[in-house]
Formats: structure tokens, C-alpha cells, sequence
């Protein structure tokens, strides 16, 4: 249904706080006062981010402000000048753009922006409630405006653990809407949240508009993919934190539909391969066929993991692969003997899965 004139005014102010830097929020948000006939506050704003501009060493960005004011016939004429006679001296090829800004809009123009911003619709969870729940299939974007969630999954032995917390200006439920999955993880709000929820078509639209948001929110989903795999995997039990994220950081994942190939030259050699997600079919020169399912490692990095020779990997499903780089791989390898020892039970595991197979 979209955001009405109000909820788009609240929304574009909420995000404003958010990212107080970000000139794609505060334009729009400028002439929605202007229109909502909320001048003086208008002028307010437009002032406070010329200076915040050119303190910031944005004297360009801080020319664009003033011209708004010029625009919106700002009473204090005599600063405005000042400002932007400071804003001309200051002007240099190397402005500082280090302020926190909207990544998802950044490369969309004002209106692009504000299309996609009104196309959301406002919710509010409570304190304690399950927003997103694991497991389930639902194709819900969501961007938090006000308060704070905790990102929980379960693990193998049915603990619910706390792998993340998210704050104003974060967003969740991109998995589903990037790569049609089921939730990856429980979203619980730990305070009265506001939010803003869009459908995976909206954001579908965000990515054909946008490449560079396109890139962003798959690298994303693929850095939460892998981060949350090192904590539900036993393998990676033991590790410590700056090691999940270095290995969801510098991973990358492969997506496969049915049938078709994953071993090969489609997978970085230099590499381990985890099954993030789906199932896959290990077949064999002889003509015997394994099921592998999610958890399952291989990769010529290791003999305990290697396939056999000419053996080949196929998605029998919807499946996405995780390729941790060989330098992070050996690391874990010499820093912990229990990543070394799990590593050789999934390999040993895997070997007699095939060996069953050959023999029944």
C-alpha cells in the first residue's frame, strides 16, 4: 500500500537522525517541510547542513545547501554569504565524504530514493517480539527507523543463540527477498522498534535501478550467510569472533540451481567448499551417487575433505555454496586443533558415505 504524505514526513525524519550526512535523506526531507507547509524548520535544516557541510570539509555539498536557503528565501541573508564565501575558499578535489550515509539509496537519485522510501509501509514491534522467525517463508524487507533487535539462531543441539544486534539504520529479511530462502535466522526486538517493511518486489526494483545497491545488499546477505554458518556449525565451534567475521568478511558464495554442476571449474580451486544451504548429489566415476546436505565440506585444500578423482558435485535443489579462501582456511587450521579435528571427522564422514555407496 505504500506511505502516506505523514508517514513518508515521520520516515524521511527518522532516517534523517539515522544518517545525518546523507544528502539523498536530508534534500527530500527539506522540500516535504516546505510542502507540509513547515518552513521555518525547513530553513532550519537546510542551514544546519550547509554548515555541517562545509565543517565537514564538503564545500560543494555545503554550495548546494546555501542554494536551498537562497531558495527558500531564508531570512539571514548575511550568513548565508559568509558561508558561502567560505564554502568557494574551501573548495578542493579532496572533500572528506566519511559522514554515515544510506548505503541502499546512495547511488539512486533524491526521487529514486524517495519512490523507493514511499513504497515501505511503518510497523511497530513491541519489546520481546518475534518479528522475523527462523525457518519460515516469508519475502518481508525490513529497515529499523527507532530501537533495537537481536538476530538469534538456532543451533544444532536446539540452543537459541545471539549472533548480532541491529540499531537504527540497519535492515534485515534480505535473504528471502535476494535468494528466495526461508528465514536464516529469529529477529526479536529487544525495545519498542519502529520499522519500515517492504516487499521483496520493491526491493527487486531497488536492484534493477540501482547496480551498485544491487552489489551491496548481495554482498550483504552473503556476509551474514557465511557469519552465521561459522556460529551453527560445529567445525567452527571454537573460534573466536574476529575469526567468523574475517572468514564471512573474505568468503564468497556460489548459487546453483537443480541440476547443475557445482564441482569444477565454477568453484575457486584454491578453497573450501561448505554447503550453505540445499542439497547436492556427490556422483562418482562408477556411477555410484552420494547425498550431500547442508554442513557437508569438500575441497582439493585438504586431503581430509579432497573428493575422489573425477568425481563430480551436482545441486539436486536450490543450493548456495560458501568458499572460505585457502589463507583463512590453513589459519584455522594451525590456531585450532579443534577445527583441525572436525575438519578431519566431516572428512572422514564424507569418505565413508562413498565408500557405503560403492559397496551397497
Amino acid at each position: 500500500m505504500g506511505l502516506n504524505k505523514e508517514e513518508l514526513l515521520q520516515s524521511y525524519g527518522m532516517l534523517h537522525r539515522i544518517f545525518p550526512e546523507d544528502l539523498h535523506v536530508a534534500r527530500p526531507y527539506i522540500h516535504m517541510l516546505q510542502h507540509n507547509q513547515e518552513s521555518p524548520k525547513a530553513l532550519s535544516l537546510a542551514l544546519s547542513m550547509s554548515r555541517r557541510m562545509l565543517a565537514s570539509g564538503n564545500a560543494t555539498h555545503a554550495m548546494s545547501f546555501l542554494f536551498l536557503c537562497r531558495q527558500l528565501n531564508h531570512p539571514d541573508i548575511e550568513e548565508i554569504e559568509d558561508l558561502s564565501n567560505m564554502a568557494r575558499y574551501s573548495l578542493s578535489d579532496s572533500e572528506d565524504d566519511s559522514g554515515r550515509t544510506f548505503a541502499l539509496i546512495e547511488q539512486l537519485s533524491d526521487s529514486e530514493g524517495l519512490d523507493f522510501i514511499t513504497q515501505g509501509s511503518l510497523m511497530q514491534a513491541i519489546d520481546g517480539e518475534t518479528i522475523v522467525r527462523q525457518g519460515e517463508h516469508s519475502r518481508t524487507f525490513y529497515l529499523i527507523l527507532d530501537g533495537h533487535v537481536d538476530v538469534k539462531i538456532r543451533l544444532e543441539n536446539g540452543e537459541l543463540k545471539t549472533v548480532n544486534s541491529l540499531h537504527p539504520g540497519d535492515f534485515f529479511g534480505e535473504y528471502a527477498c535476494v535468494y528466495k530462502l526461508p528465514r536464516s535466522a529469529s529477529i526479536i526486538a529487544t525495545d519498542t522498534t519502529l520499522l519500515l517493511e517492504f516487499s521483496d518486489r520493491s526491493i527487486a526494483q531497488l536492484m534493477q535501478h540501482s547496480t551498485v545497491a544491487g552489489d551491496y545488499l548481495i554482498r550483504t546477505v552473503q556476509t551474514r550467510l557465511v557469519h552465521g554458518m561459522t556460529h551453527s556449525l560445529s567445525v567452527f565451534a571454537e573460534l573466536h569472533e574476529t575469526d567468523r567475521l574475517w572468514a564471512a568478511e573474505e568468503s564468497t558464495v556460489d548459487e546453483f540451481n537443480l541440476g547443475e554442476a557445482i564441482s569444477g571449474h565454477q568453484l575457486p580451486r584454491s578453497a573450501c567448499h561448505i554447503l550453505l544451504f540445499g542439497r547436492a548429489e556427490l556422483n562418482l566415476p562408477d556411477g555410484t551417487s552420494v547425498p550431500l546436505t547442508t554442513g557437508t565440506m569438500f575441497g582439493d585444500i585438504s586431503p581430509h575433505i579432497s573428493l575422489p578423482s573425477q568425481a563430480t558435485v551436482k545441486a539436486t535443489e536450490h543450493t548456495l555454496v560458501c568458499n572460505i579462501p585457502e589463507n583463512i582456511f590453513r589459519s584455522f587450521m594451525n590456531a585450532y586443533a579443534s577445527f583441525d579435528q572436525q575438519v578431519q571427522i566431516l572428512g572422514t564422514s564424507l569418505h565413508q558415505k562413498y565408500q557405503s555407496a560403492r559397496t551397497a
